[in-house]
C-alpha cells in the first residue's frame, strides 16, 4: 500500500481492505499425525520405550482427526448439502459413494477409518468400565505375568504396526478420492492473499 506522498505513518487513512482465506485444518493435522509417527519410529529403533505409548495415543488420535477433517474437506467441495455435524461413518459413506467407492469396513483401508473411529470415540467419552472375572485356569507362572488384565481394549491399539498402517492407509485414502474428485493438490492447502487500496486521508 502507498502512502500519499505527504502523509506520515501516524495519520488517519481510510482505506478498502480485501482479504481472503481457504483454512483446511486436515493439513495441520495430518502434518501433527506424521510428526508424532516419525518420532515414535525414531525412539523405538533407538529402543526407547519410556511413555511411547503416550505418543501413540496422541498420533493415532490426530490420525482420526484428520481422516474426519479430510472427509469433511471433500464433502464440503463436491456433496450437495453437506453436513460437518453428521456421524463420523455417515460422511464417509457419502463421499465415497459420490466419488464411486465401495466403502468396505471389513478390509483396509476402510477398516482403518472404522478402528481409528472407534479408537478417538473411546477416548473422547472417556466412559469409566468395570469388570469382574472369577474363574480356575490352568496356566504358567509366566503366563499369568504376562495377563495384562489391568489393560483395556483400546490400549492394544497402540503398536508401532497400528500406527503405521493406520496412516499409511489415511494416505492411500486421500490418495484415491483426491484424484476421483479431480481436485487439484493446490485446492486442498491452506491459502489466502489480501488487497489494500488507499480511499482518502481522514482530517
Amino acid at each position: 500500500m502507498m502512502l500519499p506522498r505527504e502523509g506520515t505513518m501516524a495519520d488517519k487513512i481510510k482505506v478498502r481492505v480485501q482479504e481472503h482465506r481457504n483454512v483446511f485444518i486436515h493439513n495441520d493435522l495430518a502434518n501433527a499425525a506424521f510428526y508424532f509417527k516419525q518420532r515414535i519410529s525414531e525412539r523405538l529403533k533407538n529402543g526407547d520405550h519410556e511413555g511411547v505409548g503416550l505418543e501413540m495415543m496422541a498420533c493415532l488420535t490426530m490420525i482420526a482427526f484428520a481422516v474426519e477433517a479430510k472427509f469433511n474437506f471433500l464433502g464440503h467441495r463436491l456433496v450437495a448439502k453437506w453436513d460437518e455435524r453428521a456421524p463420523y461413518l455417515d460422511k464417509v459413506r457419502r463421499v465415497t459413494k459420490h466419488l464411486g467407492v465401495a466403502f468396505d469396513d471389513k478390509t483396509r483401508p476402510y477398516k482403518s477409518v472404522r478402528d481409528l473411529k472407534d479408537f478417538r470415540d473411546t477416548l473422547a467419552h472417556g466412559k469409566p468400565l468395570e469388570l469382574r472375572t472369577d474363574k480356575e485356569i490352568v496356566t504358567t507362572h509366566e503366563e499369568l505375568e504376562k495377563r495384562g488384565y489391568l489393560t483395556a481394549d483400546w490400549q492394544k491399539r497402540l503398536t508401532e504396526q497400528f500406527v503405521n498402517d493406520a496412516f499409511d492407509d489415511m494416505e492411500a485414502i486421500w490418495r484415491d478420492l483426491l484424484a476421483r474428485s479431480n481436485l487439484a493438490i493446490f485446492d486442498t492447502l491452506t491459502s489466502g492473499g489480501s488487497s489494500i487500496t488507499f480511499i482518502e486521508s481522514v482530517a
